[in-house]
């Protein structure tokens, strides 16, 4: 007799794949057995059973790598755990370069294994041609091998995670489709099914493709779409021999394994095809999709070009199945800020089988403990904007999507499709002083601007791109004249009520109980003192302040705060991002071109540093902040939307004999990797502790309110850290810092940089990064050592210091 249908489980996963069913083995393995797996058809039955099953632990982040590094660990241990096969064997993944540009990128991924103890290594072209003995090494510069990575087989792999989670209690049910939730008090209580409700604690929508319509049934955004990926196999062969390591053409946008004496090729292919799910049929399992050899054409020609052997080889089957891609290409996983309890895990980018022993790890203890085990905001489902869940801009946006897998992952690159989507009110008039836009959460930004015959448009390299002087002279102009950005993509929000001070005390680790007129630069903190927002608080009235945020991380840190107000507190958090435009007036010649503009006394006494004002200014009213981010005397106007453009045209007119100069986001990056303010998301993350990272000035220890974190950090304080944020200016001027390049301190690896950029005031390159401490050490043992920094296969030297060395003292900003 067939066991009754469920009415109720702890966890409801939606979703029988691979996600799905590695969620709900790490949930048993954590001891929660009471989990229902939920699939509308069979088993693996929707993307999972037709990926290319690859398994790699070197990604281009360190979360990502992080997240994969886990999957050959896992995969090969099942069969001894469960009896059933996965199929996984670690034959090694070998990436081969077609161009210096690709060596290089190689050369950094490889050097980033270091930090994870993972085992790999550059390669020339007759060592490529021994480990692969197929490809015309006539067509190789180089490239890097993974020994520990390989392959598995994505059904067996999927079936062993579910049996392992059958074998701890976990009851999984086939043939079941979900209908609606039931939300109460904002958080999930129920699933729907065309067999009755399940009451839960928790859900975790693990549904592929179809993920985003199963999160609209919530209220849940799911920003991901559907691609067509293609690939082939051939014919057996006797020179195709199983120990064969996957082969990465990623200069050709290809892949190739070995599958059972045939070869298995693959595509990434730039302007993909996207796929909207109303194409396809209403059950459709183990589908297939059109073949398209017009589409795959480029892809193979250049596989036959590195594999000859393919020539001659024949087709034996050619598969077209969907994937689904998101709009920045990163992973959709996390409890959605929608709607408490409710997980997502989905939008894997053809990723789905490698990264699925981590995320399925990493979910189930984040459901369990109440937090995230690691650092997860790079692929945090609360990054994204509402609109991105636009079916147009999905659509448009995909096309791109699947082949910057293979791409180069350039320095600064810049999405090209669906743009523009949002602009800025400034939008038009920075186009007609030739700026070059980037792209952040949707919005236009002016990046850079082309002047003096540059061309407006991006050439990418790892050394100095092609806007290297432009940007120069307006991080110049900022340190010795005056510099005007457009920074009207901040995330503005108001808190308001009675109960907005103490709500904010308990939210913010600084101490926000100031006067009037007061702004508080603070962090948002989790239990283990880790930062997840990093922001200012302005107190605009008794019972009114205003809370800025940078574009990328608006709607995440304003969910954050959300979250966070006690239900029963008289206070309203109102986004009014759209309501006014930025201007930052920014050099030693700002206070003398508001004053052309303002009758408002801008003097040290009248209008120090960290206050805000509202300020007449041209035919206007605006908030004036005393603050900067450039390291320089300054303020930011916060401007009424419809005011914007004329007070914009009166400053850039008024200034223009103070040596006024439009500024965009690479000189601000520029500027304050100088200066050594933190950037979330590199320098300070979820992982890292103001404590660490050097901002313990700005934790209110001494106020009244146990703010979120307190607890963990005054722990902190009295055990002493294991790891501290440093300063590194690199003694020679040609090479240029980005971020995640290992640091060495005496020959030893100790770190790994978080963020970094050319330093034009200082002539050379300067970035931030964590350095592991030993037992004992303080600040005197960072500063003491001999410095090296590696980029790709070179090691330069570098300077270490914990302060700036830029105006440690911040003199000028209070001049």
């Amino acid at each position: 007799m067939a066991d009754a249908f469920p009415t109720q489980a702890r966890v409801v996963i939606v979703g029988g794949g691979i996600a799905g069913c590695s969620i709900a083995y790490h949930l048993a393995k954590r001891g929660w057995t009471d989990v229902v797996v939920l699939e509308r058809g069979t088993l693996t039955c929707g993307t999972t059973w037709h990926a290319a099953g690859l398994v790699t632990q070197l990604r281009a982040t360190r979360t990502m790598t992080d997240l994969c590094r886990y999957g050959p660990e896992l995969f090969s241990s099942l069969k001894d755990e469960t009896g059933q096969e996965t199929g996984f064997k670690a034959n090694g993944s070998l990436q081969v370069a077609r161009t210096p540009e690709r060596l290089t990128e190689i050369a950094r991924m490889i050097a980033l294994g270091q930090v994870f103890g993972v085992e790999a290594r550059m390669v020339g072209p007759a060592e490529a041609k021994e480990l692969y003995p197929l490809i015309d090494e006539k067509r190789v510069l180089g490239g890097g091998f993974i020994p520990g990575d390989g392959q598995t087989n994505p059904i067996d792999t999927a079936m062993a995670l579910a049996k392992g989670a059958r074998q701890n209690g976990v009851r999984i049910i086939e043939h079941v489709s979900v209908t609606g939730f039931q939300i109460t008090d904002g958080a999930v209580t129920a699933v729907e099914t065309g067999q009755g409700s399940i009451a839960c604690e928790y859900v975790c929508n693990c549904a592929g493709i179809w993920a985003r319509d199963i999160g609209a049934m919530a209220g849940v955004n799911v920003p991901l779409f559907a691609a067509e990926h293609m690939y082939v196999t051939t014919e057996p062969d006797p020179a195709i021999t199983p120990d064969l390591p996957v082969l990465r053409d990623t200069d050709g946008y290809v892949y190739v394994k070995e599958d059972a004496g045939k070869l298995l090729v693959g595509a990434f292919e730039p302007n993909a095809k996207p796929l909207p799910l109303a194409n396809l049929p209403e059950k459709f399992e183990f589908g297939e999709l059109q073949e398209d050899w017009e589409q795959f054409e480029a892809p193979m020609t250049n596989a036959m070009e590195m594999i000859p052997l393919l020539e001659g080889a024949g087709i034996r089957h050619f598969m077209n199945g969907p994937e689904s891609f998101t709009p920045d290409n990163r992973f959709i996983v996390g409890e959605a800020p929608e709607v408490r309890n409710f997980f997502v895990a989905a939008g894997f980018n053809s990723q789905g089988i490698l990264s699925s022993a981590g995320v399925g790890r990493a979910v189930a203890n984040w459901i369990v403990d109440g937090q995230p085990p690691m650092d997860m905001s790079e692929i945090d489902i609360a990054r994204f904007q509402h609109f991105q869940t636009n079916r147009r801009y999905l659509h448009d946006r995909t096309r791109e999507s699947l082949g910057l897998l293979y791409a180069m992952h350039w320095p600064h690159r810049q999405m090209e499709s669906a743009r523009p989507a949002r602009e800025t009110p400034l939008h038009s008039r920075l186009a007609r002083h030739n700026a070059v836009f980037g792209e952040a959460a949707g919005w236009e930004r002016a990046n850079w601007y082309a002047t003096d015959g540059a061309e407006p448009t991006y050439h990418y390299s790892y050394g100095r791109q092609n806007w290297f002087d432009c940007v120069g002279a307006e991080h110049k102009a900022v340190r010795e004249a005056v510099g005007l950005f457009d920074l009207s993509s901040f995330g503005k929000a108001l808190v308001q009520g009675r109960d907005a001070e103490a709500q904010l005390q308990r939210i913010c680790a600084a101490d926000v109980a100031v006067p009037v007129g007061k702004v508080v630069y603070t962090q948002l903190l989790n239990t283990r003192g880790g930062i997840e927002a990093d922001l200012t608080v302005t107190r605009l009235a008794e019972d009114r302040f205003m809370v800025i945020t940078a574009a990328a991380s608006q709607a995440r840190d304003l969910s954050w705060i959300r979250r966070h107000l006690d239900d029963s507190a008289f206070v309203t958090l109102e986004d009014v991002t759209s309501a006014y435009g930025v201007l930052s007036i920014m050099g030693p010649n700002a206070r003398t071109l508001l004053a052309r503009l303002s009758d408002a006394d801008f003097s040290n006494e009248a209008f120090p540093f960290g206050t805000c004002q509202e300020i007449d200014i041209g035919y206007a009213k605006a908030y004036a902040v005393r603050l900067t981010y450039v390291g320089e005397l300054g303020w930011e106007l916060y401007v009424p939307t419809e005011f914007t453009g004329p007070i914009f045209d009166l400053l850039n007119g008024e200034g223009a004999d103070l040596g006024l100069r439009l500024a965009g986001y690479h000189a601000l990056d520029s500027l304050r990797s100088e200066k050594g303010y933190r950037h979330w998301g590199h320098d300070i993350t979820p992982g890292d502790t103001p404590l660490e990272a050097g901002l313990g000035f700005a934790v209110g220890f001494g106020k009244n309110s146990d703010f979120v974190g307190r607890e963990a950090l005054e722990r902190q304080k009295q055990a002493g850290m294991t790891r501290r944020l440093a300063h590194f200016l690199l003694d020679q001027p040609e090479p240029i810092l980005h971020h995640e390049e290992p640091i060495f301190r005496d020959g030893t690896l100790v770190g790994l940089t978080t963020s970094g950029a050319f330093g034009y005031t200082l002539g050379r390159s300067v970035g931030m990064g964590y350095v592991d401490l030993p037992d004992g050490a303080d600040g005197a043992w960072i500063e003491e050592g001999n410095y090296e920094i590696q980029l790709g296969e070179d090691r330069f030297a570098a300077q270490a210091s914990l302060r700036p060395f830029y105006d440690p003292t911040s003199k000028r900003v209070k001049m």
